[in-house]
């Protein structure tokens, strides 16, 4: 069987290191040798988030669950919390709230802007909110917002502060101590190049003390039970996804030889350099600024499920097509991880090929 090359936004293509350290025997989830591998994954991952090792939490699960657990721990019945949307992940922190009984007010933002500081702060004028919500890079946009500005304003106005960074943590600028930021969550599975399967989370003093005294809705999901896990991860709670936790930990080690400085700035570069060919093709970039992890592309016409198979049979690469309206019209191409400038112009110019062929079959303008 041959594998595509994966220039989706998530999940990415994996190291020799990771794919080796995946295919080891199975340990047990009391041994010692996986207590050190799991006690090592979650310093790194503190250290990725910028933060320290008993504010912050690695447990098995998607991104999803890094917003369920937030969520099912720290809000209560009754509270008001306003998410800013700029795609369709912004939305699903609002729909999962919802069912936990939390008063949801979506702002949401057209197609391509990212949230805007004055808008968020005329909201919490009008009215008193207990947390507001937000997503760092919405990957069904490419839309990247300015979740400090956003922060700083939220905070000012009293409210917790919960970030998504599931597809920005490792690739785009970020220290959770440093900032307004009260709550924040990522999966493996995208810039740190590790598989899916690993949820980080990183919580600040105030809301640990805020929820000192709320009766959990999850039991998973209960993330102070999570915590006393990070201090010994002898504690057994649930079994681990063993070989995810261990591919983590080799996936963050590569990241921090490459240097987090180092691997930010790639990313950066990509997202410059997608952005500019894309412009330069005549494409329509959905999001009206560059994103360092991802670019979702207007073709204006039907034609991304076309583009889409071209690039999979004939380059054997696989890249998304859109998410929600005008999907038809849109692909999303991902360079998150291992990803290189090289592979990335690679992939862009396949794209250019694509197109031309996929209009040319279809007698197309």
């Amino acid at each position: 069987m041959v594998f595509p090359i994966l220039m989706i936004p998530g999940p990415t293509n994996l190291s020799d290191q990771v794919l080796r350290v995946m295919s080891d025997p199975m340990l047990g989830h009391t041994s010692p040798q996986f207590y050190e591998d799991y006690k090592e994954a979650q310093m790194l991952s503190a250290k990725l988030f910028g933060s320290e090792e008993d504010k912050t939490v690695l447990f098995s699960g998607s991104g999803t669950f890094g917003i369920e657990a937030g969520i099912s721990t720290f809000l209560k019945d009754g509270d008001k919390v306003l998410s800013l949307v700029n795609g369709y992940f912004g939305d699903r922190f609002a729909k999962i709230a919802e069912i936990y009984g939390i008063k949801v007010k979506t702002v949401s933002f057209p197609d391509g802007m990212a949230a805007d500081p004055d808008t968020l702060k005329r909201e919490l004028q009008m009215e008193k909110y207990d947390a507001v919500s937000m997503t760092h890079i919405d990957t069904s946009t490419g839309v990247m917002n300015d979740i400090i500005s956003l922060g700083n304003i939220a905070k000012e106005y009293g409210a917790y502060v919960f970030v998504d960074l599931v597809s920005s943590l490792g690739g785009s600028k970020f220290r959770f101590d440093d900032g307004p930021f009260d709550y924040a969550y990522s999966a493996s599975q995208k810039c740190i190049a590790a598989p899916p399967g690993a949820s980080l989370i990183a919580i600040s003093d105030d809301l640990l003390k805020r929820s000192h005294d709320f009766k959990p809705k999850s039991y998973y999901f209960n993330l102070k039970m999570w915590l006393d896990v990070m201090k010994d991860p002898k504690i057994y709670l649930t079994t681990p996804t063993i070989p995810v936790i261990r591919a983590l930990k080799v996936a963050l080690k590569e990241l921090f030889e490459e240097g987090l400085e180092a691997r930010i700035r790639r990313h950066e570069e990509m997202g410059k350099l997608a952005w500019d060919f894309a412009i330069s093709m005549g494409w329509k970039p959905v999001s009206n600024k560059p994103s360092s992890t991802v670019i979702a592309i207007d073709l204006a016409l039907p034609i991304s499920a076309a583009v889409k198979d071209y690039m999979l049979n004939k380059k054997n690469i696989l890249i998304a097509t859109g998410i929600g309206p005008n999907a038809g019209n849109i692909i999303r191409v991902g360079y998150m991880g291992n990803t290189s400038k090289q592979l990335l112009l690679n992939t862009l110019k396949g794209i250019e090929e694509a197109v031309i062929a996929v209009k040319s079959s279809k007698q197309l303008h």
